[in-house]
């Protein structure tokens, strides 16, 4: 008994351990069809599969412990199941915090529309191009931005985008508070 529960536990615990590395280091995302739609089985949280391999590891690990030391069977399978559930709650947690520092930085030209943003590169009369500093999702970005009313509008100067263009922005000089 004691040698079987330390076969599943170096399994099950070895197969946790790879399966943690591949999602944080390389994005792996496991998912599986559950009655016929689709179940995301990691995102936000540690998954069934995981959730599963980490309280069977556990849980075995330490009725095997628990067993050596010579105690009865309903003990260990006991204090056990308790131990599963309170690892796969600790490493739930750790998951979801390591998870939630995760932003998405894909953006595209059309989020950058009714932003406020400042002039970088002066944008010259009548149709021509300047440099605008906009604030996207978290991140600031450079874009080409053209005059709405094609008046020059100085290096400095606060702006709201009111258009957008494949190549460039449309902007309107704002007031500066």
């Amino acid at each position: 008994m004691i040698e079987i529960l330390t076969y599943v536990s170096l399994v099950t615990g070895g197969l946790l351990i790879l399966m943690l590395l591949l999602s944080l280091i390389g994005g792996l995302d496991l998912e599986l069809d559950i009655g016929g739609g689709d179940v995301d089985v990691d995102a936000g949280g540690l998954g069934l599969i995981k959730g599963a391999l980490t309280f069977i590891s556990v849980s075995t690990w330490v009725m095997k412990i628990i067993l050596v030391g010579g105690k009865h069977p309903g003990i260990a399978v006991a204090i056990g199941v308790i131990c599963g559930l309170l690892a796969f709650l600790l490493l739930s947690s750790i998951v979801k915090l390591l998870l939630k520092s995760a932003e998405n930085v894909n953006w595209d030209m059309e989020d950058a529309l009714f932003q406020k943003g400042e002039v970088y590169l002066k944008i010259p009369a009548s149709k021509g191009e300047g440099i605008v500093h906009v604030k996207i999702k978290g991140t600031n970005r450079e874009l080409k931005a053209k005059s709405f009313d094609n008046k020059e509008i100085i290096t400095g100067s606060p702006v709201k985008i009111v258009e957008v263009d494949e190549n460039y922005v449309i902007v309107v000089q704002e007031e500066k508070e």
